[in-house]
């Protein structure tokens, strides 16, 4: 099974996603902030990163850059979604949602990065 690692702030998009993906058979591990995101890779390492672009203690555009720059990390895919960003600041990201997402195009978005 792919494994997921979320970097959400609002708890119920974390936990909309979290439910979203486990009923889609992904694992999912979720973090509400950078910090805590920061405690947990690279001791583990997911098939792919799902990051908020703001967030109280870190911005999604700065982690994945950290992501793609890391050995263990940089051929992952990461997935930036903001409701306020820029898309032109999302450079290194593999793809970029826009919130409020439609699930499906959410869905269909995280299945592409695996094909």
């Amino acid at each position: 099974m792919k494994e997921i690692f979320i970097v959400e702030d609002d708890d119920g998009i974390r936990e909309l996603l979290e439910f979203l993906l486990e009923s889609q058979q992904y694992v999912v591990k979720t973090f509400p902030t950078a910090r805590a995101f920061h405690k947990t890779v690279p001791q583990k390492v997911p098939d792919l990163f799902l990051l908020d672009i703001m967030l109280p203690d870190g911005n999604g555009v700065d982690l994945c850059r950290e992501l793609k720059n890391g050995a263990e990390t940089k051929r992952i895919p990461v997935v930036l979604m903001s409701a306020h960003a820029d898309i032109s600041r999302t450079e290194g990201a593999d793809d970029f949602i826009a919130k409020p997402f439609d699930v499906d195009e959410l869905l269909q978005r995280i299945e592409k990065q695996f094909a």
